[in-house]
């Protein structure tokens, strides 16, 4: 058995100004031909696919998997070079029985919405209509019915915050060698709901995500499906085509579709348990202020979340904080994606005093730069490597990299983004979560892996930004209506 296997993953956030190129492809996470092959250390979706093939006693043959960190929509010129990159080499490989590819789903090129399908489309063009393809995508994906149309099985992550890569490349693997030994096709059920909902609720070991994943399970053990996936779509596209969605891959159609529709039901009626609780900044300090023994504080500035493809430059949190005069009183560790005044903070050097604008330096039509004074306390590598809190072992960049200090308030100024939701970025700087009276974290869920056992005190923030959890402030135009939370009262099996 021979199976092609690739990927090129990355989120699109079409409210951001965030840009990517595939140079940025090619510091987070790039490998062509045989290095897929030793690229073993990440737990990602690769190294399921290799885990799963060694197991089988399956030939894999490499071609491209390349990753980035969120960002806006990507121009057609790179989108164009990592298609090139990819199928150029598929389209070298004969004899192939199968395809694995790892995709996201929520990719969005400047003139295209759906660009994981257009990817498919392509790879299926190369194959052939016989030729079986399965592709796994975050759970956050924006399924189209291009995608379940041209993919013969679709696995999502099972878990937010997502700590099954592995396993998810992995079950995907299976489902594809399975398809060929048998010489059998599955249906592939596919349900889109109109709803959005915030990213911030939607955890898989409680509240609404966890009944529903309960739900699916028991699907599963009663042989309804082979594999089903629960997508509740990232809020931050305005694309058509846009809601979450239920796959179910299953070995009877009949039943197949049954179960895709009962899912989906259960899926609508929970639509408002996904609400959260927005805090402002000052009303977190109070509490800290007021004497609660919590410590420390997790603040999400989920609005500017690198990994939900906000630029991460914001300096919202910031200003609050020295307006309430923290840096006297508390210490506080945050970070700020800020290449200009990373490079001179490092320029000068450690003990070094400088004076400098930080913030909002692509974010512009949400804030103004911060003039701020203060104390390069160190430069770091930039480099380090994520731990429980993201993709285990893969490599962040910042670049070029330095803590400013600022009385208690210690700021991290990088150069790249990076998903900070891991207290690993900080801890390569020589700064410790645990000991901080209040920690930033620029995600929507994904740092609660690791920061819920430093804390229990968490709060989700009420600030400006491309991926903020409050959906209705951001101006949709393209999404198809009614959409919920925008429209309640509806049919929404009619509106599908």
């Amino acid at each position: 058995m021979r199976v092609i296997v690739g990927g090129l993953v990355q989120e699109s956030n079409t409210f951001s100004m965030a840009s990517v190129t595939v140079d940025d492809f090619r510091r987070y996470y790039m490998a062509v031909d045989e290095e897929l092959a030793s690229e073993g250390t990440a737990r990602n979706e690769l190294s399921g696919f290799y885990l799963a093939a060694k197991e089988r006693g399956v030939e894999l043959l490499p071609t491209l998997y390349a990753g980035a960190v969120s960002a806006g929509r990507i121009g057609r010129t790179p989108f164009d070079e990592l298609k090139r990159m990819l199928l150029s080499r598929i389209g070298r490989l004969r004899q192939a029985d199968g395809v694995l590819l790892a995709l996201h789903g929520a990719w969005c090129a400047d003139d295209e919405d759906d660009a994981a399908g257009e990817v498919l489309e392509d790879v299926r063009a190369i194959v052939g209509p016989d030729i079986p393809i399965v592709v796994t995508l975050d759970s956050h994906a924006n399924v189209t019915r291009r995608i379940a149309a041209l993919a013969d099985g679709i696995v999502g992550y099972r878990t937010f915050p997502h700590v099954d890569y592995m396993e998810t490349g992995h079950r995907a693997a299976c489902l594809l060698f399975d398809m060929i030994g048998d010489s059998r096709r599955p249906a592939v059920a596919f349900r889109k709901v109109p709803m959005i909902v915030p990213a911030e609720n939607q955890q898989t070991y409680r509240g609404p995500m966890r009944e529903l994943w309960l739900e699916a399970e028991d699907g599963e053990k009663a042989g309804a499906s082979i594999a089903t996936s629960l997508f509740a779509v990232q809020p931050w596209l305005d694309v058509k085509e846009m809601g979450c969605s239920v796959v179910v891959v299953g070995a009877d159609r009949a039943r197949a579709e049954a179960e895709a529709d009962r899912l989906a039901a259960m899926m609508w009626a929970r639509r408002a348990a996904f609400d959260v609780e927005l805090h402002t900044v000052e009303a977190v300090v109070g509490l800290l202020d007021g004497g609660d023994s919590g410590r420390p504080f997790i603040l999400s500035d989920s609005a500017d979340s690198p990994g939900a493809g906000s630029p991460g430059d914001s300096n919202y949190v910031l200003r609050e904080l020295l307006r309430l005069n923290v840096q006297h009183r508390r210490t506080a560790l945050l970070s700020i994606v800020d290449a200009e005044a990373a490079r001179k903070a490092s320029a000068a050097g450690s003990g070094s005093r400088v004076r400098l604008a930080v913030g909002h330096s692509i974010s512009t039509e949400v804030g103004q730069p911060l003039e701020i004074e203060a104390e390069v306390a160190a430069v770091g590598s930039g480099k380090f490597r994520f731990g429980g809190g993201f993709i285990k072992n893969l490599e962040a960049d910042m670049g070029r990299c330095a803590v400013l200090a600022i009385g208690g308030l210690s700021l991290l100024v990088m150069e790249n983004a990076v998903f900070t939701g891991d207290p690993a970025m900080y801890r390569s700087v020589g700064l410790e979560p645990a000991e901080a009276d209040i920690v930033l974290v620029k995600s929507a869920n994904q740092f609660r892996s690791e920061y819920e056992k430093l804390s229990s005190r968490i709060y989700i923030l009420d600030t400006p930004g491309a991926s903020t959890a409050n959906i209705k402030s951001l101006n949709f135009v393209n999404i198809d209506r009614p959409m919920y939370p925008f429209d309640d009262h509806f049919d929404w099996r009619q509106s599908r």
